[in-house]
Order: C-alpha cells, then sequence, then structure tokens
C-alpha cells in the first residue's frame, strides 16, 4: 500500500509540470502588440526583449523568434504571419530614410513603432496603411551622472 501512496505522490506531481501547458496557451493576442504611441514603456520592454544581440538593431531573425514566442496569432497560418512580419520589416527598416549600409537593413530602435504598427495592421488586413512617420528614441542618451533623456530635452531619471 506504501508503493501505491508514492504513485499518487508522483501523478500529482506530474500534473504541476503539465501547468506548462496552461502557460503556452496564455499568450496575448497579436493584438495586444504596443505599437500605439502611449505604450512607450512596453515597447522598450518588447525591443529589449527581441534585441538579442544588444546592439540596438533588430534583425529579421530577432524579430521573428520573439513574436512567436511572446504572441499568439490565433488560427492565421504561420505562413501567412511571417509574410506580413516580412513586409512590415521591409518597410519600416530605413523608414527615416536617412541610414546606409549595414543600419538600413535592420529595424533599429527608432523605428521599431512603426514595424510593430504596420505588421499588426497587415495582420488585420489593412495592406495600404501609413503610420505617422514620427519615429522615436526607444534608446534615450547618457548625460552625465547617469541622467537619461527620451528627446534631447526632458529628463527621464
Amino acid at each position: 500500500s506504501s508503493h501505491f501512496g508514492s504513485s499518487l505522490v508522483q501523478e500529482k506531481g506530474s500534473k504541476v509540470k503539465g501547468s506548462k501547458l496552461h502557460h503556452f496557451m496564455a499568450k496575448p493576442s497579436y493584438s495586444e502588440i504596443p505599437y500605439q504611441r502611449d505604450r512607450l514603456p512596453d515597447r522598450k520592454a518588447l525591443f529589449d526583449y527581441c534585441d538579442t544581440h544588444s546592439n540596438h538593431y533588430l534583425s529579421m531573425a530577432e524579430v521573428d523568434n520573439a513574436m512567436f514566442e511572446k504572441y499568439s496569432f490565433g488560427a492565421k497560418p504561420v505562413d501567412e504571419v511571417k509574410k506580413c512580419m516580412l513586409h512590415a520589416f521591409d518597410q519600416a527598416k530605413n523608414y527615416g530614410g536617412d541610414q546606409s549600409g549595414a543600419a538600413a537593413d535592420f529595424v533599429e530602435h527608432r523605428e521599431f513603432r512603426i514595424f510593430l504598427e504596420i505588421f499588426v495592421k497587415k495582420l488585420d488586413g489593412v495592406n495600404d496603411h501609413k503610420p505617422d512617420k514620427t519615429l522615436e528614441d526607444l534608446k534615450g542618451t547618457k548625460k552625465g551622472k547617469g541622467t537619461t533623456t527620451c528627446c534631447g530635452g526632458c529628463v527621464i531619471a
């Protein structure tokens, strides 16, 4: 009878391990992607999550991995999601038009909001969406004594 008790405990333990499945299913929908202007802190966190090389530039591979890890795309076929992502990536990289060389092949922090907005709109079937062209500085610039400014003007910390 002690053997029966231990297998029951073992089974209970395996149910706890199975909770990963619940976590997997609980990914937020792509509609939660923080492209809206007022969601800057969420967008900064997402950019940092995507930026696995910590170089302030995102490759298509970095964006692809992060988006599929963090968000659910419902019943949309993976190929369709990737097509929308690539289109948004191509439109957003060098959105400012002021880059050359390697930087023009990546989405940098200033272009990230543009990428996210085009991506979500394309997934929703809006093909000719034109985001506001204003680029933003997600990095901030360090100015002595650890103060950070977001746009050269206001001090954040």
